[in-house]
């Protein structure tokens, strides 16, 4: 491949990538505002110490955290548990079962937050006290005492609280799924989470799926208006009796046709009302459900895009290697931590092997320039103190010295 080819395929591979970032895995547009009031629970299985402490160090801020607003940290409040990924291992390890099966699940970690309007409306200090009872309620779901750390995260854009859990059954054994199972008790979870905590915020359960599993939009507005069509059955005339006495004139009868249309009609438009109610937030659920999907395969697209230049480049010997190396760096590393971790570590190892330092050397250096610098700040705390110390202690005894001279006289 030319040098020109392969720079060109870099500046359209990693130009694309920044181009549009709602096509490329990042935020998609919401449904309009105030129309969503879901009471949200996730949960999420992790297996292995190494992405339990590095799950552990991202909820208590102890690593980077590109999506959190660093001046908003000291906002971030501590329920329960460790306050440090190491005494969250010494939980664990305290709690655990001696032995240990090679794929049990280690963790279970639960992300609490609503429809980010309802958190808005609800403001900060309701919004807490409904992120509180969602810890109890998880409290009393698995026990205070395997809940390894809670805390409400208010330096991101939506409030949550992000807890983690030793998932032990009755028995004290690892056994997440007699705990949360399959779909059908996640459901149920999801349900019971809603019923108990979200309904006394004015929360609502997220949609379930309906079980018109394929149905298209022109259907879905099909059964809206299925009903449309409007059969009356009209009241005779009242004759009246003996020369036409008690008889209606044409304006009664009217009046009384229209009465009874008007009824009908009424009575049509309360059922047509409910039904496109219910119909369109089985479409916006739809909806997301597609955009979720369509952005799953935009992330998968990037991805493979990313690796794909980045092995070409591995391959590539022409002249001007070294600069197509360097362009094709500085463009990954603007973007290396919204790409999976397993995509970064093959691109890290490709730079590696080319004598440039990998998005994971960067990261590794800046943590550690900012732990030196939290020493040396701490360091430079602590010589001012003793310093202080020391004066003080001068100062008391030069009075000591004082009072004594002055008894002898």
């Amino acid at each position: 491949m030319e040098g020109a080819t392969m720079a060109n395929a870099v500046d359209a591979v990693m130009g694309k990538l920044e181009a549009d970032k709602r096509r490329n895995g990042g935020s998609w547009p919401r449904p309009p505002v105030g129309s969503r009031r879901f009471a949200i629970l996730r949960v999420a299985k992790i297996s292995g110490k190494g992405k339990m402490a590095a799950a552990a160090q991202h909820n208590l801020r102890e690593r980077d955290t590109p999506n959190a607003r660093p001046e908003d940290r000291g906002r971030n409040i501590h329920l329960a548990g460790a306050r440090t990924a190491d005494e969250l291992m010494r939980l664990w390890e305290d709690r655990a079962p001696e032995k240990i099966r090679k794929n049990a699940v280690h963790a279970l970690e639960y992300v609490v937050t609503a429809s980010p309007e309802k958190m808005a409306e609800m403001g900060q200090t309701r919004s807490e006290d409904y992120l509180r009872d969602a810890l109890t309620w998880l409290q009393n779901k698995h026990g205070a005492k395997n809940i390894l750390s809670a805390v409400i995260h208010n330096d991101e854009i939506t409030p949550h609280l992000q807890v983690m859990v030793i998932p032990l059954d009755e028995r004290g054994k690892l056994n997440a799924r007699a705990l949360v199972g399959g779909k059908p008790q996640l459901s149920a979870m999801q349900t019971d989470f809603a019923e108990r905590v979200g309904v006394k915020y004015e929360l609502d359960r997220g949609i379930e799926r309906s079980g018109r599993r394929h149905e298209t939009i022109r259907s879905y507005y099909g059964r809206a208006t299925e009903n449309e069509t409007l059969t009356l059955r009209l009241p005779e005339r009242a004759r009246g009796g003996f020369l036409g006495r008690g008889g209606e004139t044409d304006a009664e009868y009217r009046d009384r046709l229209s009465e009874v249309a008007s009824e009908a009609v009424r009575a049509v438009a309360g059922r047509l009302a409910e039904d496109r109610n219910a119909i369109a937030q089985e479409l916006t659920e739809a909806k997301l459900r597609a955009a979720n999907s369509e952005a799953k395969a935009h992330r998968l697209g990037r991805d493979l895009d990313v690796l794909e230049v980045a092995c070409n480049i591995a391959r590539y010997d022409g002249s001007d290697r070294e600069k197509v190396l360097d362009r094709f760096q500085a463009q990954y590393l603007k973007l290396a931590a919204e790409l999976p971790e397993g995509v970064r570590d093959i691109v890290d190892d490709i730079l590696n092997e080319n004598d440039r330092p990998s998005f994971e050397d960067i990261q590794t250096e800046r943590e550690a320039a900012e732990r030196h610098a939290r020493e040396r700040v701490q360091e430079r705390d602590r010589a001012a103190e003793q310093e202080r110390e020391a004066r003080e202690k001068a100062e008391r005894q030069q009075d000591e010295r004082k009072r004594d001279g002055g008894w002898e006289r």
